[in-house]
């Protein structure tokens, strides 16, 4: 029995053809969903190379979650950065920028797409070979330790704004800060790899 499937794959074979590479052409345009920091570094970085660039953002201004951000953790001034990216962008020719806009449709192969990105003007075709996602993250709004409750138990990121705007004291002379809430459980077992850094950060302040 055993001989039997090995001839009729052998007799099989014999029939198979080689398969053939074909060329197909590639739009030289690239479509980036998402203008925070990872979106615009792409964008620029793909324009550098002498690629066009659709960069689609859902917010009236770029920067995402950056722009919530007043300093990193070695001191950097990242609204200063963030000018510079958005200056940047903005400048560059090879960089469409549309917002208050979201991806409404995506249709063709690898290498040829046509989108609709949805403007406050309406629908805008958008031809490109690749899409680049960086859509980004939303801060975790904990429903554990009081939060929304009592005024005095906030996120890391609005301490942050707090010290920046020099809105925040501690009544008893004493911080508390508890990390990883929401997260290292069934259901959110990773780590965010931000927390940490950004609860040092405003522990040094």
């Amino acid at each position: 029995k055993a001989m039997d499937l090995v001839r009729a794959a052998v007799a099989r074979a014999a029939l198979l053809e080689p398969l053939r590479e074909t060329e197909v052409p590639v739009e030289p345009r690239a479509l980036v969903v998402g203008a925070g920091a990872a979106g615009m570094t792409a964008a620029l970085s793909l324009a550098g190379q002498g690629f066009g660039v659709a960069l689609v953002e859902k917010d009236k201004v770029l920067g995402g979650n950056l722009n919530q951000l007043k300093t990193s953790v070695w001191g950097t001034d990242l609204g200063a950065y963030l000018s510079g990216l958005v200056k940047a962008v903005n400048s560059n020719p090879r960089i469409e920028v549309l917002t208050e806009s979201t991806l409404a449709s995506t249709s063709g192969y690898v290498g040829n797409f046509e989108s609709t990105v949805k403007t406050p003007r309406g629908g805008h075709p958008v031809r490109h070979g690749v899409t680049i996602i960086a859509t980004g993250a939303s801060e975790y709004k904990p429903s554990e330790y009081l939060y929304g409750k009592d005024a005095r138990v906030m996120t890391q990121r609005e301490l942050e704004s707090r010290l920046a705007e020099g809105r925040f004291s501690a009544a008893s002379g004493a911080v508390v800060m508890i990390q990883c809430v929401g997260s290292r459980d069934d259901r959110h077992p990773y780590c965010s790899r931000v927390c940490c850094s950004e609860a040092v950060k405003n522990a040094i302040v």
